[in-house]
Parts: structure tokens; sequence; C-alpha cells
């Protein structure tokens, strides 16, 4: 095997380098988060607590109906179809529900703290008629629709 010697230059030049020139960042306003009118609070407060005893109450009844779907049964392949297709759509449908009620917990804690009604992407006040037919919102529509939903 040969030897191969490597040159190495004793001269190194020095990098250079581009620095920025540093600005410094202008304060943006803090938001100013308007209070809901305690009155209008309690308000939303006993409609989220209703509508979560609502769907608690449809999760009880999906759950006894599962319960019902007796599979001990002779069944046809079409009948057994049918019945797992009922299960797996109560089991959905459960998780939709209980997906609801997190979200209705979430927005009882806001109450709770003061910063119910507001967005939670651009802090502006939500609409409503939106908290009305949707009170455990947590965007504005215009934020809602820019996130995809």
């Amino acid at each position: 095997m040969k030897k191969t010697k490597i040159k190495v230059s004793k001269k190194v030049k020095p990098l250079k380098v581009k620095t920025a020139k540093v600005r410094p960042v202008k304060a943006t306003k803090p938001v100013k988060i308007e209070r809901m009118p305690a009155k209008e609070l309690k308000q939303y407060k006993e409609l989220l607590v209703l509508l979560k005893k609502n769907i608690i109450e449809e999760l009880n009844k999906n759950l006894d109906d599962s319960k019902k779907i007796d599979f001990n049964e002779v069944k046809d392949s079409v009948d057994l179809a049918s019945d797992t297709y009922d299960t797996e759509f109560l089991h959905n449908l459960s998780d939709s529900e209980k997906l609801q009620v997190e979200n209705i917990d979430y927005a009882l804690e806001k109450i709770e703290s003061g910063s119910f009604g507001s967005c939670e992407l651009c802090s502006k006040k939500i609409n409503k008629v939106r908290l009305e037919s949707l009170p455990h919102t947590k965007y504005c529509i215009a934020c809602q629709t820019k996130n995809g939903g």
C-alpha cells in the first residue's frame, strides 16, 4: 500500500460573515378583553349545564341501547352486519358527545375565569347569536372559518 501525503495549507483565511442589523421590535397593544355582564354569564352557564345534562342522558340511553343488542341470537350475515354497524355507530356517537361534554366543561371553566365569550385565536368578542346556538364554541366565526371548521 502506498502512503499518500496530503498537503495542508498553513494559511487559513477568516470567514467573512455579514451581521444583520437588529431593529427594535415595536410593542403591540395588549388586547382588552371585555367581560360579559354577570347576568349574561349566568344565562350561558345555565344553558351549558342543561346542554351537558341532555348529552349525558343521551349517552346513557345509547349505552342502554348498545347493551340490548343480542349477539347470542342466531342471525344471518346481514343481521350481523347491521348489528355491528349499529354498535360502531353508537360508539362513534358517544365519542362525539364526549367531546362536546369536554368542550362544555371547558366553557364552564372560562365562565368562572371571566374569559367566556372571547375567541381563543384573535381574542375578539364572539357574536351573541353564535354563542346562543353553540355556547361551548372556542372561536369566532372568522377564526373558525380560517381554520377549516
